[in-house]
């Protein structure tokens, strides 16, 4: 007995499947250096305190922003998806102070740790990144009263 033939729309010639995005060298090169930022940043923040952390990061910004040049919707973008794939690695601050790293205008941005009481009477901190009114990073501020807010001159 004969098999059956594959129509044009089978799976099995992947046809009708959305193709995958294929990325560019620089995008690679975005994504891989934002993702060891992030790593070097959560273990330098497990061994250091915060403000040493922000001025180590803005001894290094020349070097990163050669090896990792991205315009800020660019840098927001790789941020967000290496961050989803690191898991718990990868935390608000984290993330802020990768975006903060990475963004080559840092004009008028503001890193912000908040915090809020939650309905179990505890405290849940969160930290975002903005520019004016508007968050890069982070989600929306909106609960969170702010506890620390750092300019990029501060760093």
């Amino acid at each position: 007995m004969k098999a059956p033939r594959a129509r044009a729309t089978d799976a099995r010639l992947c046809v009708n499947r959305p193709r995958r995005r294929l990325y560019a060298f620089a995008d690679w090169r975005l994504l891989i250096g934002v993702a060891v930022a992030q790593l070097v940043a959560a273990a330098a923040l497990r061994v250091m305190p915060l403000p040493a952390v922000r001025r180590r990061a803005a001894q290094l910004r020349p070097f990163v922003r050669w090896a990792v040049h991205a315009s800020e919707a660019r840098a927001i973008w790789a941020t967000s998806a290496t961050g989803r794939r690191l898991g718990r690695l990868s935390t608000c601050l984290v993330r802020a102070l990768v975006a903060e790293l990475v963004i080559e205008d840092t004009s008028g941005l503001t890193l912000t740790i908040g915090v809020k009481r939650t309905a179990a009477s505890t405290l849940d901190a969160h930290a975002w990144l903005a520019r004016g009114d508007r968050v890069l990073i982070g989600s929306t501020p909106d609960e969170y009263v702010p506890l620390v807010e750092w300019d990029a001159r501060s760093a």
